[in-house]
């Protein structure tokens, strides 16, 4: 992980860490969400945690997962924790891995989805710019239908327009409870794999000390459990409801 940071560090000039750091978070819950009474999420409090950890101020703004990737890339923001993929790679620096969620398939209750094979030649939802399964990809006949947020992929799946949705288990179930939709509407989740979130610095603001304060933050918040609370304080709201694990 230090030769590949060191790596990515390589061309770019040796400055200090900015005076004010830009947080980007996805705009799904629970990881961020905008309401009436401002932003608020899993991941944006994590984010605001790193940041403080880190002695730079910051500020955080919630915006949709695809955004992310423009942004960095711009410039317009310093960081964002999510999944990574290829396109976020060229963009942005993975500094360190930050917490690993496990992966589902979501289907409505009555549905014969059980194992990955049930969804050859299905159409499946999922959030703009957020990396898929290998396993999943290579399903015969499969087409995948790209939206806004695992919001719209829960929307969809409910209201039978596809015949699931593909993500992290805390992020769909999340979205289901965000919305008001009820456990019973759906089929316990089938569990794929598992995928990390990441912390990623953007190339165009990404200095040897950035990253290393940021780094250091992030050990600092894991190492005492404040993450780890901030998890399970979201898991609680969101799944804790006696039903079952995700079916292997």
């Amino acid at each position: 992980m230090v030769l590949v940071v060191a790596w990515g560090l390589a061309s770019i000039d040796v400055r200090a860490a900015p005076d004010l750091l830009r947080i980007e978070t996805i705009q799904s819950a629970p990881f961020g969400i905008v309401d009436g009474n401002g932003s608020s999420g899993m991941m944006y409090e994590i984010g605001n945690l790193i940041a403080e950890r880190a002695g730079l101020r910051a500020v955080n703004n919630v915006v949709p997962y695809a955004r992310t990737v423009v942004s960095l890339r711009n410039g317009d923001a310093d960081m964002v924790i999510r999944f990574s993929n290829e396109e976020l790679a060229e963009v942005a620096i993975q500094v360190a891995r930050v917490l690993p969620m496990q992966t589902v398939v979501l289907s409505l209750a009555g549905t014969k989805v059980e194992r990955l094979s049930d969804l050859a030649g299905a159409t499946v939802a999922v959030a703009r710019s957020a990396p898929l399964d290998p396993r999943l990809e290579s399903m015969p006949g499969i087409h995948f239908e790209r939206v806004q947020n695992n919001e719209m992929s829960v929307r969809m799946v409910a209201a039978g327009r596809v015949r699931a949705a593909f993500g992290s288990r805390l992020g769909l179930l999340g979205a289901a409870h965000h919305l008001g939709l009820g456990r019973d509407r759906f089929a316990p989740p089938l569990q794929v794999s598992s995928q990390d979130f990441w912390l990623h610095v953007s190339r165009k603001s990404a200095t040897p000390a950035l990253v290393e304060a940021l780094r250091r933050g992030l050990e600092s918040a894991q190492r005492d459990g404040s993450i780890e609370q901030i998890r399970r304080r979201y898991e609680a709201d969101m799944l804790d409801d006696g039903s079952a694990p995700a079916r292997r």
